[in-house]
């Protein structure tokens, strides 16, 4: 049975389909001949990997909150294999991501400036409210290998390279319980120790949270 053309108040026969770059992996729209070309001219589709003309398929997070990245099949498994995510970024960077990205999950809770959110982070934990929904660890579960610049996340916790995302997890909770300044007598060092180890924690999750997306 021939489609009918998806561009809106549109009637005429669907001649053929349009990738669309929204919400989900390969989207694509019927659209007759004219409402095609137009389609094809107004909206980039092709694969964001330099040179490629592929269509841009697989989505991907980018390092600007709320932008994504679209590529074909054979450039998402590059990009997904070779993500640092924290690669080239400062260390106020890093925590002005880390804030945003937290704020951005919890948009009701009120953290603060950059300067106190990782206080709050903390004091999450020691009060056992997490600042994510209860399920969305579960899309963590997956990976099982991890690349180099992981693996050195991982012994920032502690962990060898055989773990779940459960244990990760645990692990994170654990280590702030163990290193917060509220038990430490407000030592610096231990602050800063904590500090380093919430930012390989979000580095894990987030690499984790751009595989999950190219698949």
């Amino acid at each position: 049975m021939r489609k009918i053309c998806e561009w809106s108040k549109c009637k005429e026969l669907a001649s053929g389909q349009g990738l669309i770059k929204k919400d989900i992996n390969k989207q694509y729209k019927w659209f007759c001949g004219d409402h095609l070309k137009i389609h094809n001219k107004t909206n980039d589709n092709s694969c964001d990997w330099k040179r490629c003309k592929q269509p841009g398929e697989f989505k991907a997070p980018s390092k600007t909150a709320g932008e994504y990245k679209w590529f074909c099949s054979e450039h998402i498994k590059i990009y997904n294999h070779d993500w640092d995510f924290f690669s080239e970024m400062s260390q106020d960077k890093i925590e002005e991501f880390m804030h945003s990205d937290i704020t951005w999950h919890k948009p009701t809770s009120k953290l603060g400036s950059k300067d106190n959110f990782f206080n709050k982070v903390w004091r999450n934990i020691l009060e056992e409210q997490d600042i994510f929904p209860a399920d969305y660890f579960k899309q963590f579960e997956k990976k099982t290998i991890y690349s180099s610049k992981e693996i050195e996340a991982l012994k920032k916790l502690d962990l060898k390279s055989n773990v779940k995302w459960s244990e990760i997890r645990e692990q994170f909770k654990k280590l702030v319980k163990k290193y917060h300044p509220d038990t430490n007598s407000g030592d610096k060092k231990f602050e800063n120790k904590l500090k380093e180890i919430t930012i390989a924690y979000t580095l894990l999750r987030n690499n984790q949270k751009n595989v999950n997306h190219g698949q």
